[in-house]
């Protein structure tokens, strides 16, 4: 009868620490899986809000000395309005923005006006060859920041004016994606076949692009009209092709802590709480019994 009621009474007090371990682990499996989900969207917004910044500048090559050449990395590194913010990028892919050029070339042409948004029949175009240079590795993995494409635009008369004002539009695509607009360049005039008129974009990635390999396009213009009249790009030199690039939101060099971080993820908590928790109880079991088998049995019979 003594053996009888104290397994009566034992298993009836342990009861409760079951339902206590059962809920908390219960509770820990929702709080686990709450944290998981809440890192999910997190990176998901994060990712959706990175967007893709860069700035670029450009000028005659034989008027950027290593100097100004500097200065100018140093300068785009500190501004606060990216060209796709200030309209020299429109981010815009190739094909959409010579569809819209098209549109208005047919457009003028309807209304008579050919001259001024056609090209200029009286000189032919060419882009000579192109170069690229690479520069600002800061976490040394062999994908840089900032680089410059150098290009020599060619113009052949038919009169005996061997001057033409163009611009160029510049375009990027990662592992064979679509070409998207990344600079607009200023004016610039171009002098017959010679290369005392080759052009250099600078251009640093300040956010967005991941650090991959990049093909670089270039579109020639005659100032005034919409027609393109040349362009040149990775399909024509290795110089533009598979470019080793990266935003210097990726390009971060590594810095050895002195102060150790251990970050407890929500999988981790889950552990600790357990282990915690089923220490706790397995301590606490025993002196629940012994303190039951003390009992006198005229308390144990009431």
């Amino acid at each position: 009868m003594f053996i009888a009621n104290n397994n009566t009474r034992t298993t009836t007090s342990i009861s409760p620490i079951k339902w206590l371990l059962l809920a908390t682990i219960n509770l820990l499996v929702i709080t686990q899986a709450t944290a998981s989900e809440f890192t999910a969207n997190k990176l998901n917004v994060n990712e959706l809000n990175t967007k893709q910044y860069s700035i670029s500048q450009g000028g005659l090559k034989k008027e950027l000395n290593n100097q100004r050449h500097n200065n100018v990395i140093e300068a785009a590194k500190l501004t606060e309005t990216p060209d796709q913010l200030s309209g020299r990028a429109t981010s815009k892919t190739r094909e959409l923005v010579l569809s819209n050029q098209n549109k208005l070339i047919n457009k003028a042409k309807k209304r008579g006006l050919s001259r001024s948004n056609s090209r200029d029949y009286s000189a032919d175009f060419a882009i000579y060859g192109a170069t690229s240079l690479l520069q600002d590795d800061y976490d040394g993995d062999g994908f840089y920041q900032t680089f410059s494409v150098i290009f020599d635009a060619d113009i052949y008369s038919y009169t005996e004016n061997k001057l033409g004002e163009v611009y160029a539009l510049l375009y990027i695509r990662k592992n064979g994606g679509p070409w998207t607009h990344y600079f607009t360049t200023d004016t610039f005039i171009i002098e017959g076949d010679t290369d005392i008129d080759e052009y250099e974009v600078i251009t640093t990635f300040l956010s967005g692009y991941s650090s991959d390999h990049y093909d670089v396009l270039i579109d020639l213009y005659q100032e005034g009209y919409s027609e393109l009249v040349a362009t040149y790009s990775s399909d024509d030199s290795n110089a533009l092709y598979a470019l080793t690039l990266e935003s210097a939101d990726y390009d971060e060099p590594y810095i050895e802590p002195y102060i150790e971080v251990i970050e407890v993820r929500g999988g981790s908590i889950f552990w600790l709480a357990l282990l915690l928790l089923s220490t706790y109880l397995m301590r606490l079991y025993p002196l629940h019994v012994k303190s039951i088998c003390q009992l006198k049995p005229s308390k144990l019979n009431q």
